[in-house]
């Protein structure tokens, strides 16, 4: 049973990150937008929901006896509204800050995106009265009260998700994106707005990532700033490209590649009287196979189908 336990975790995991995999896929695989803030989103997603749905009682925790009044006080809404919120919070965020970024040079505007991402990391780690800083939120609720049964949640929500990045694509707005990434002054002659597309492509990114997060929250149960961090942009950026950019199955089989075997597969084994090893080996072998598939693969385990591009343009 324990190894049946170990493989769920890792598989629901995977599912998480596959999420917000398939959103980076819209923002650069789509529309070539370079997207380095994912961390952010997945975290405004992760406490929005936490805020919204931990327990009241939390409050008298002992931990927060030093804050002005205990601890900020929790609703106990149940999942859906918590998952509802971090998706409309994730795209509301997304739109306020799209105005201005998604009219920078695709270089400038990934170095921006980390700059969002490092401020609402900032914002999670100080303002006490909303997020208890580096204390966290914790007895966050898992809405079916079993492990199995989430993970078949969690499935669902990613067959959802794929679905609808897979009808984006065959849409005629998913070919305005595909068009905007591949030439933006030919889209603009067509009359076709570059901006609006832009725009859309962000919200709808980020709106998954922040569905991501909260599943992440109610998987996890407790969350903490220290747990959005650079890396976890890096590592879906990384299975991304691995798998395929711009293929969605591709996007499934990366995650399953990096995340499942390489980054959580062999968390578990033998540290061999050097615990702080394995940590260290586990991403010296991630960028190895990342350098080995730009040198060898640069599209990816599974590229773009360019028959499907020809059929839909």
């Amino acid at each position: 049973m324990e190894i049946f336990s170990w493989i769920l975790t890792i598989a629901t995991i995977v599912a998480i990150y596959s999420i917000l995999g398939l959103a980076l896929n819209i923002h650069f695989g789509y529309t070539n937008l370079p997207n380095f803030g994912i961390a952010g989103f997945f975290a405004v997603g992760a406490y929005a929901s936490a805020i919204l749905t931990a327990p009241h009682r939390f409050r008298e925790m002992e931990i927060f006896a030093g804050f002005p009044g205990g601890m900020p006080g929790r609703f106990e809404l149940p999942f859906i509204a918590g998952l509802l919120a971090a998706i409309i919070l994730a795209a509301l965020i997304a739109f306020l800050i799209g105005a201005p970024l998604l009219r920078l040079r695709e270089d400038y505007l990934a170095v921006a995106s980390i700059g969002v991402a490092e401020a609402i990391h900032y914002i999670a780690l100080n303002e006490l009265w909303l997020t208890t800083g580096s204390a966290g939120i914790r007895l966050i609720p898992m809405p079916t009260g079993n492990r199995y049964l989430f993970f078949l949640l969690v499935l669902l929500i990613l067959a959802i998700a794929f679905w609808v990045t897979q009808r984006f694509y065959r849409a005629p707005v998913g070919r305005v994106w595909r068009s905007v990434r591949e030439d933006e002054l030919i889209t603009s002659s067509l009359g076709k707005s570059v901006f609006s597309a832009r725009m859309w492509s962000w919200i709808v990114g980020c709106a998954m990532m922040g569905a991501a997060g909260s599943l992440w929250a109610h998987y996890a149960m407790a969350i903490q700033p220290g747990e959005f961090v650079p890396t976890t942009t890096f590592l879906v950026w990384i299975f991304v490209i691995v798998g395929g950019l711009r293929n969605n199955w591709g996007v499934l089989i990366g995650a399953v590649l990096i995340i499942g075997i390489f980054e959580q597969g062999t968390r578990f084994l033998p540290a061999l009287g050097a615990p702080y090893i394995m940590p260290a080996m586990r991403l010296i072998i991630i960028g190895l196979l990342l350098i080995l598939f730009i040198r060898f693969r640069p599209q990816g385990a599974i590229p773009e189908r360019a028959r499907a591009i020809e059929k839909h343009i």
